[in-house]
């Protein structure tokens, strides 16, 4: 789904931040690039430079980073569909909430465009310090390999895609911190991989315990934050699983292309990308303008459908996904809104069963809600913002949301 911002955030948010002890210094950066070096295969070509800055420039650099990253139409498109799948509330400013979610973050962080590490002046001393710059360094060594800025603003401009690359990005950084600190233990991920698994439900739980914003954040925001984390480092780890070391070039080499290719690595081994169903029509599209277009993918869709649900029917549906587009339009008078989507799933059952779990999302997101037609294949009314329309036709879903009623044939005269 179209989320620049919030991926923008995710790049520069230091995941166990408040981690900056003493700025490092030369000796102590050389001796954990030269640890991830042994780890990763990828061997340091030349040494990383370093800059600290203060809270203020530190705050600056989040301004900077989202001015170069995100144009003001991209946020405000994005926040649109955001409200209008449901995922954040009417009144949710999604570039203040992302500001204010990375204002929390106050450590290191390794900013690929410039080529350098920043170190936050005056952190507090914390346990985890050398861990963060394990993980911060991870992203340098790998620049130095592969062009993380190509590789992060040159790929493919499928939403599922970026949102793939950041969570093999975040998550090999992750997976070699873990490392890291299992080899002080005399352990290791080779013959202890089920500490990931272990990991995982403390990760979320840190987050919220320690950043007040995130855990008052919407689902959406607070999942798709995490998801490159803890999603890209059980990856790492399903591939590092099969090829060892080599793995982390591998991987950078031919990245997966979705999200659930993340979820669900064998299908990333099998080369098993998505389909690209067609739209559904709309009466008079000249006199629309596209604001955004993409996919929903499997685990936006885990998201939305958690959010009005539960988490085991959102995830027992959304690993049935199997493609999906979408556009949002506006009304070049009006300015009202319209989204078309249409996603594939497995099965006409797996389809039908959709429709009914999508029913409560459009229950729950709309204050009011009245169903004019409905059947295992087709549900239609109207809601909130308009009409609506859904049809399943065999393991299709097609939908459009935001539509104006048709207006009454005139009644002849007498």
């Amino acid at each position: 789904m179209a989320r620049s911002l919030m991926l923008t955030a995710v790049l520069v948010l230091p995941f166990l931040g408040r981690a900056g002890a003493q700025v490092p210094d030369a000796a102590q950066i050389q001796r954990v690039t030269t640890e991830i070096a042994d780890i990763t295969g990828l061997a340091v070509k030349h040494p990383v430079p370093c800059e600290t800055i203060s809270r203020a420039g530190w705050k600056k650099w989040v301004q900077d980073e989202i001015q170069a990253s995100v144009k003001p139409g991209e946020i405000r498109s994005e926040e649109l569909l955001l409200k209008k799948l449901g995922l954040v509330p009417e009144n949710f400013d999604l570039k203040s909430a992302t500001v204010d979610l990375l204002g929390e973050q106050a450590a290191a962080v390794y900013d690929h465009r410039r080529k350098k590490m920043l170190f936050v002046d005056g952190a507090t001393d914390d346990a985890m310090a050398e861990a963060v710059l394990v993980h911060e360094l991870s992203h340098a060594v790998a620049d130095q390999h592969f062009d993380m800025k190509r590789f992060l603003e040159k790929g493919p401009k499928s939403d599922e895609a970026q949102s793939a690359r950041m969570a093999v990005v975040e998550g090999q950084a992750m997976w070699i911190m873990v490392e890291s600190q299992l080899r002080k233990m005399g352990q290791s991920l080779k013959t202890s991989p089920s500490t990931l698994n272990m990991m995982l439900p403390a990760m979320g739980q840190m987050a919220a315990e320690t950043y007040p914003i995130f855990n008052s954040a919407p689902l959406y925001l607070r999942e798709t934050l995490l998801f490159p984390y803890s999603g890209g480092m059980m990856f790492q780890q399903a591939i590092f699983a099969k090829s060892g070391k080599e793995s982390f070039a591998e991987i950078l080499r031919k990245p997966p292309v979705t999200t659930q290719q993340i979820l669900h690595p064998e299908l990333y081994v099998k080369n098993v990308g998505p389909t690209h169903p067609p739209l559904p029509s709309i009466r008079a599209p000249k006199e629309f303008d596209r604001l955004t277009d993409g996919s929903i993918g499997e685990l936006d869709f885990r998201i939305l459908l958690q959010q009005y649900t539960g988490i085991k029917e959102a995830t027992e549906q959304a690993e049935k996904w199997r493609g999906c587009n979408f556009d949002l339009l506006e009304n070049k008078q009006d300015k009202h809104t319209v989204l078309r989507w249409a996603v594939d799933w497995d099965s006409p059952e797996s389809a039908q069963q959709f429709l009914r779990l999508y029913r409560k999302v459009l229950a729950g997101k709309w204050k009011r809600l009245q169903v004019s037609e409905e059947s295992d294949t087709v549900l239609a009314g109207t809601g909130d913002d308009g009409s609506f329309r859904l049809v399943a036709t065999g393991a299709r879903v097609s939908g459009l949301e935001g539509l104006k009623p048709e207006p009454e044939p005139a009644r002849p005269q007498l």
